[in-house]
């Protein structure tokens, strides 16, 4: 595939000289030219990266070139280091599979766009059978990793050994991240498109994404926090977490379950991203089964189920400063005296005794309990 379409871009870049690029649907170079002039920088920072910078992906895709059906003429955005340029969507049957792109320094003429578009027709029918590929092992690959981290041991056992006979596994160690937003599968093509080939499994289970990656790649968790904000509605959240590195596959699913619980922690503090090693005492609150808060006492839970919220923030800080009644009442901004009759308003209500070191632990984990069940985790 990539000779055949190597071919179409050189000798189209020799008739029009001018230098040509072929992306995919991710904007990810497939094929480029030698250069003719000054390097654009997006195009120099897109081939070197593997795919487009962020700027220039949201300032493409803005021109609308995802839906169009003709050439796109995009004028020069000199803030983000972009040269005029024209877009060609490459389809074929109605299925956009790439994009050919020119320069326009200088301006195309009608002649040469007739060529650039004859190229892409050309090209269409290479990266055809290339896309069928691409869909088939996408497929595969959800299948994979959907049983590798399936409580199926037999299951996940098959899995692993066909991974392992594909060759097709990130370096060890490994570790799992697992992201929640809305538009999942849009943040794992955008995740792919920034990863090196067999550095990652990728799919979507129960509505997130999960992705394998070499632990020793530090950034992968922060790097799938940001892609799925960038595809997310403003005000949407997107939270990531991280499991435990492990050295093989077999032991993903262990990476997996604690990469969940780190999610949840995510959500319940709304952060964009958690990490299991640094979890502390969440990694015991997240094991607890859905029925633990129906366990704690009536008073308890009517002091947190609403109405009571200047006194559940009163004894979340209290708790928080390990009952230090200087510094939580510096805390709330509040007088001494007026603490301490909020306090007694909350043993009243929970039926509680603070001066109890067991009584101050259930009430900690009570708070936490009912911050995890509200976040909807």
């Amino acid at each position: 595939m990539e000779a055949g379409l190597q071919e179409i871009v050189d000798a189209l870049s020799v008739r029009l000289g001018r230098p040509v690029l072929v992306d995919d649907v991710d904007l990810r170079p497939l094929a480029y030219s030698i250069q003719f002039g000054e390097l654009d920088s997006v195009r120099t920072a897109s081939i070197l990266g593997r795919t487009a910078p962020d700027a220039a992906r949201d300032t493409l895709f803005g021109q609308g070139i995802r839906s169009a059906l003709e050439p796109v003429r995009i004028p020069a955005f000199p803030g983000i280091g972009m040269e005029a340029r024209i877009c060609i969507p490459i389809l074929r049957a109605g299925r956009r599979l790439g994009f050919l792109w020119l320069i326009e320094d200088p301006p195309v003429d009608d002649g040469e766009l007739r060529l650039a578009r004859e190229a892409a027709t050309e090209a269409a029918g290479v990266l055809q059978s290339e896309a069928d590929t691409q869909l088939d092992r996408r497929r595969r690959e959800q299948e994979l990793l959907s049983a590798l981290l399936s409580p199926d041991t037999r299951a996940s056992a098959g899995a692993a050994a066909v991974l392992e006979a594909d060759h097709y596994v990130p370096p060890r160690p490994l570790i799992v991240i697992a992201g929640s937003g809305s538009a999942v599968s849009d943040a794992i093509d955008r995740f792919r498109a920034r990863v090196p080939v067999k550095h990652s499994l990728c799919a979507e289970i129960g509505g997130r994404a999960v992705c394998v990656v070499g632990a020793q790649a530090s950034m992968r968790g922060a790097q799938l926090a940001e892609t799925l904000r960038s595809v997310v509605p403003e005000g949407t959240a997107a939270h990531v977490g991280e499991g435990d590195a492990v050295s093989e596959l077999s032991e993903t699913r262990s990476s997996y379950r604690r990469a969940l619980a780190a999610l949840r922690m995510a959500e319940d503090r709304g952060e964009d991203l958690a990490r299991w090693d640094e979890m502390r005492a969440y990694r015991l609150l997240t094991a607890l089964p859905p029925t633990a808060y129906d366990d704690i006492p009536e008073g308890l839970r009517k002091l947190l189920s609403g109405g009571h919220e200047q006194l559940v923030l009163t004894l979340e800080t209290y708790l928080d400063h390990a009952g230090d009644v200087k510094s939580t009442a510096a805390e709330l901004w509040l007088h001494r005296t007026s603490l301490y009759y909020r306090l007694r308003r909350i043993e009243e209500v929970a039926g509680v005794d603070l001066n109890r070191g067991e009584d101050r632990l259930l009430c900690h984990v009570a708070l936490r309990l009912a911050r995890l069940q509200r976040s909807g985790a």
